[in-house]
């Protein structure tokens, strides 16, 4: 079964703009482990979709890991307007962030984009 090609175009815009967000909080890592013996939580950015979101959320550089265990999820805000069914799924649910899974085309690309990754 192949995808239609709005769909393609939807994951691969959605995994291009989380990517970005992505990258945004990796620089935060940075300063959080510098700062990490005088505070455990951190402000991270939104990784959702949509590019004009700019939501913080609060959490530690342990969940953040938890986070960046897999190349294709992204930490977003709790609710709805920051999950795009159709190019991926919520994995996990906390209070103050959920965690989604890029699916098929949108997953590569991510994997691809993560600025941890070997390639």
């Amino acid at each position: 079964m192949s995808l239609s090609e709005d769909v393609r175009d939807r994951q691969s815009r959605a995994a291009k703009n989380q990517s970005l967000f992505r990258e945004v909080n990796e620089r935060v890592k940075d300063i959080h482990d510098q700062f990490s013996v005088i505070t455990t939580l951190c402000e991270w950015v939104c990784e959702c979709a949509n590019d004009t979101c700019f939501v913080r959320l609060e959490l530690s550089g342990q969940e953040y890991e938890h986070v960046r265990a897999a190349g294709n999820r992204f930490l977003v805000a709790p609710g709805d307007e920051h999950v795009w069914p159709d190019v991926e799924r919520v994995v996990e649910r906390h209070d103050g962030y959920w965690i989604v899974e890029k699916l098929e085309l949108g997953a590569a690309l991510a994997r691809q984009r993560d600025p941890r990754s070997e390639t």
